[in-house]
């Protein structure tokens, strides 16, 4: 006789059902939860495919009560391709262990749906914690103690952020690559939206669905098709789909330059179609309000076209600690941040952005197409739509 057909897997849907079915999640005991002691909450954040939902769970690794974690699961229409991701992003996680690397607890993998359970952070994504920082006025100036109100001393993650947090931030997120770039793995999506803030201003590099182990290889070649994150992409990844840990150190720069504007749109106002032909003939953003020109021309070394000419994460690092010792003004939000909307916009409409040549030399604000196309030696406009 054949044997019987196996259980229903807790409450899955019809289409999860037929897409485990020849896909077997075995339990990893070193890793598995028990799923009756985690109680899910409100959602935290969710994308096309997954979602991540506040939780609390009961005596995580052994410890008594209640802890509040991070659940990060499938939406119901998701495809393999997506649970793969998950199963990937919770691989790479079992390996990785760093306090500004998002930290696994555990995983849900059996009677039910894949659940991974992380580290819960505060504040959530960069991005929008960085948002927000621009509502907050300065609550207090250098060097004058009597102006700390008594919000800043119940809670000094209230305080308005100075240029030394700023680069504290970017020096916290440098630690964390050059770790990953020492364990021979590649993020491939690192922005400010993957960047989570727990408590104590304390920056964790989160999201890997899209990471690649390349312990066998220096690069990664991206075959399949999908969605891309094309303003963080490097040049080599964008047309001949190459991610290495230089092409992370590409997206640094643009993180770098999302930090300084306190989450702005990278190349404002820019469709990512006119975006290749662009970088391909050598233009970069020009340096943001309140950059300094050390900072701005770290941004400008992580996006050479060569990415053997980009710093690597370990040097990045302590340029960032020596600026973090000269840097210590406060950074008054009201009058100095950037009042240009596009950079805040996220429906933006096709129009132009000051952009630098190589040499850091401004450009006109129009840039006609055929002049960009002329420069690359033939059109190139195709490269866009292979993706």
């Amino acid at each position: 006789y054949p044997p019987p057909p196996p259980p229903p897997i807790g409450n899955k849907t019809a289409f999860q059902m037929e897409m485990f079915q020849d896909m077997i999640l075995y339990e990893d005991p070193k890793w598995e939860f028990p799923r009756k002691n985690l109680v899910l909450g409100k959602t935290l954040g969710e994308g096309e495919f997954g979602k991540v939902v506040k939780a609390t769970a009961f005596r995580l690794k052994g410890k008594a009560g209640y802890t509040t974690v991070a659940v990060k699961m499938l939406k119901d229409h998701a495809s393999h391709s997506e649970l793969r991701d998950l199963l990937s992003e919770f691989t790479l996680l079992k390996q990785v262990n760093h306090p500004h690397v998002i930290k696994m607890y555990g995983a849900c993998s059996q009677d039910g749906p894949m659940y991974l359970i992380v580290e819960y952070a505060k504040y959530g994504s960069l991005r929008n914690f960085l948002r927000e920082s621009r509502k907050v006025g300065p609550s207090y100036m250098s060097g004058n103690d009597a102006n700390r109100n008594s919000s800043y001393l119940e809670n000094p993650d209230e305080r308005a952020l100075t240029m030394g947090d700023l680069i504290s931030f970017t020096w916290q997120i440098s630690r964390g690559m050059q770790y990953l770039a020492e364990m021979k793995l590649v993020h491939r999506d690192l922005a400010a939206r993957n960047v989570l803030v727990a408590e104590g201003r304390k920056m964790k590099i989160s999201d890997f669905g899209l990471s690649r182990d390349v312990y066998e290889e220096d690069s990664y070649v991206k075959r399949s098709k999908g969605r891309i994150p094309v303003k963080w992409m490097a040049i080599e990844s964008l047309f001949d789909h190459i991610y290495t840990t230089q092409s992370d150190v590409w997206s640094f720069g643009v993180l770098l330059w999302e930090i300084v504007t306190l989450g702005g749109n990278p190349y404002p106002g820019i469709a990512p179609e006119r975006l290749f032909n662009l970088l391909k003939t050598g233009y970069r953003m020009e340096k943001p309000e309140n950059c300094t020109e050390e900072m701005y021309n770290l941004m400008l070394r992580c996006w050479k076209q060569e990415s053997n000419k980009r710093p690597i994460f370990i040097d990045i690092s302590k340029e960032l600690e020596k600026m973090m010792v000269k840097n210590r003004d406060y950074l008054d939000l009201a009058a100095s941040t950037p009042a240009d909307a596009l950079l805040y916009d996220d429906a933006l409409s096709e129009e132009d952005t000051p952009l630098v040549d190589s040499n850091n030399a401004p450009l006109p604000r129009t840039i006609p197409s055929t002049w960009i196309e002329n420069k690359l030696y033939g059109r190139i406009s195709h490269a866009f739509t292979r993706f």
